[in-house]
């Protein structure tokens, strides 16, 4: 008896062990149907999603033609891409993840990153290999409130697939108001001294990569104006002779 009970038990087991394997990484319903993508999303959601596979803007990886990028030729940054646009849908997917609490998705947003990268990674490799990843910080009081940086841990996430070291290079001295609803003097004003270098992610660098240009990714959720990682490049740029990409998770 004893034996017939510990057979259903791991038979039970098993079978809870495969639907959850098998569970879609977003809503959780099953994603037995193979949708192709290697995300582990259902085929409904893996569909939703408003892939950018297509850019116009070689700088600033928009896929439709970018207006800014046409009016302002100077930007510290070298190119930026991301993954999915910013439509209704993945603004309840961060939601999700950044306010309610989600974190588990931060691995699935950055396996979507990681899809991005590849899809463009020539872009990328143009001067070379990416020798470090870092990310835009948060400021300590958004930091307290959350609990996380989610741009930390997606580049944590996605430094783990690619295996490029990651390091906290950057500081945000202050909080900034949100970029998209300012003008572009705005911006600049409200940007300026927000970012320094972090001396100690500077000295890790420079001890290991020597002062050769050195191939920087910055990674951020949202790529909204582009200020914010722009004035991110060019703190970075201040201090070392880098070639410095952006890689955010949606625009």
């Amino acid at each position: 008896m004893i034996k017939t009970m510990w057979t259903k038990l791991v038979r039970t087991t098993e079978s809870y062990l495969g639907a959850s394997a098998r569970a879609c990484r977003y809503c959780g319903l099953d994603a037995n149907r193979n949708t192709g993508s290697g995300l582990g999303l259902c085929r409904r959601c893996h569909d939703r999603v408003p892939w950018i596979d297509a850019i116009r803007c070689l700088r600033c990886g928009r896929p439709d033609s970018c207006p800014d990028c046409e009016r302002h030729s100077h930007s510290a940054l070298y190119a930026s891409r991301s993954a999915v646009r910013y439509d209704e849908r993945m603004k309840e997917w961060l939601a999700a993840y950044k306010y309610r609490g989600n974190e588990r998705l931060h691995d699935l947003f950055a396996d979507m990153l990681h899809r991005a990268y590849k899809r463009h990674e020539a872009d990328y490799t143009r001067e070379g290999p990416i020798h470090w990843i870092t990310f835009v910080p948060v400021s300590e009081r958004k930091l307290e409130e959350r609990g996380f940086n989610q741009a930390a841990q997606l580049a944590g996430s996605w430094g783990r697939l690619t295996g490029i070291p990651v390091v906290p290079l950057l500081r945000r001295n202050r909080d900034t108001v949100k970029q998209s609803s300012k003008n572009r003097m705005e911006r600049l004003r409200d940007l300026e001294g927000a970012f320094s270098v972090d001396e100690d992610g500077l000295n890790r660098i420079l001890k290991k990569s020597g002062h050769l240009p050195i191939n920087i990714v910055i990674v951020d959720d949202v790529y909204t104006t582009g200020s914010t990682l722009n004035h991110c490049a060019q703190t970075i740029r201040d201090h070392m002779d880098a070639n410095v990409f952006g890689l955010t998770w949606a625009r």
